[in-house]
């Protein structure tokens, strides 16, 4: 997966303002692959010395899921958050929560034949999720 545009054309592309907390936030989830829970991604923040509170993170999040920017991933333990890249489907460990991002393209085959089977589709963001026990649960 590739890296997302500069935060401030995000933001701007979404029809947002480019305050300091959204571009710290936005910056922090660089990576689409990323997807942290409120309370970490204040974490980190934190240790790299931004001031932001928590409230903010949270209030950010959800706006930009809201207008599309970042879309959550529920499982058990806390609802984590990504900034919306390229489409990707995500699996999600039941036992520790661990979220990771799966390439669209890598499951085209798998989705057709699931939509076959049980007349199930994607959500609208075209992501799946699939549930099961990460490697180090598993054992």
């Amino acid at each position: 997966m590739t890296e997302l545009p500069d935060p401030r054309v995000l933001l701007r592309g979404h029809g947002l303002r480019c305050t300091p907390g959204r571009l710290q936030i936005v910056a922090l989830f660089s990576a689409p692959t990323r997807h942290l829970s409120i309370a970490e991604a204040w974490a980190e923040l934190n240790q790299t010395g931004t001031a932001v509170h928590p409230t903010t993170v949270y209030r950010t999040l959800e706006t930009l899921t809201a207008v599309g920017l970042t879309h959550a991933v529920y499982g058990p333990g806390p609802t984590r958050y990504c900034v919306r890249g390229e489409p990707h489907h995500h699996v999600v460990c039941q036992d520790c929560g661990l979220v990771e991002a799966l390439a669209h393209e890598r499951l085209t085959d798998a989705v057709g034949r699931i939509e076959e089977l049980t007349g199930l589709r994607p959500d609208a963001s075209g992501s799946l999720l699939v549930y099961g026990r990460c490697a180090k649960c598993g054992t």
